[in-house]
């Protein structure tokens, strides 16, 4: 009975961690798109993006993920303001720090 039990939390936190996997990557495709936004637009899509990687931070428990949201989400911020080729930039620098910490949700989960 107790294997069964230890069983279905496994299989509960994998399924956990690959929708969180496929959040984190949803956000490059947000990033993507605020790199091309300006104004209220940016605003709003900037919130949006922040609220959606703080709320990853309740879903990833088990590892500590503080100093890469908080690096992540200032960015984000920075992006909204941005224009031309430094938001291209900033989106890139974005996008690869997002891909970073998919890594890292990915290790946690093989082990």
């Amino acid at each position: 009975m107790a294997e069964v039990i230890e069983e279905e939390k496994k299989e509960e936190s994998v399924k956990k961690s690959s929708g969180v996997q496929e959040r984190i990557g949803k956000l490059g495709d947000d990033v993507d798109d605020l790199a091309k936004r300006t104004g209220d637009e940016a605003s709003k899509l900037a919130k949006s993006i922040n609220g959606e990687i703080k709320s990853l931070t309740k879903d990833i428990k088990s590892i500590d993920v503080k100093d890469e949201v908080k690096g992540i989400t200032g960015k984000v911020e920075k992006l909204a303001d941005s224009t031309g080729d430094s938001a291209k930039k900033l989106a890139s620098d974005i996008k690869g720090d997002i891909k970073s910490l998919r890594d890292k949700v990915r290790k946690k989960k093989e082990k």
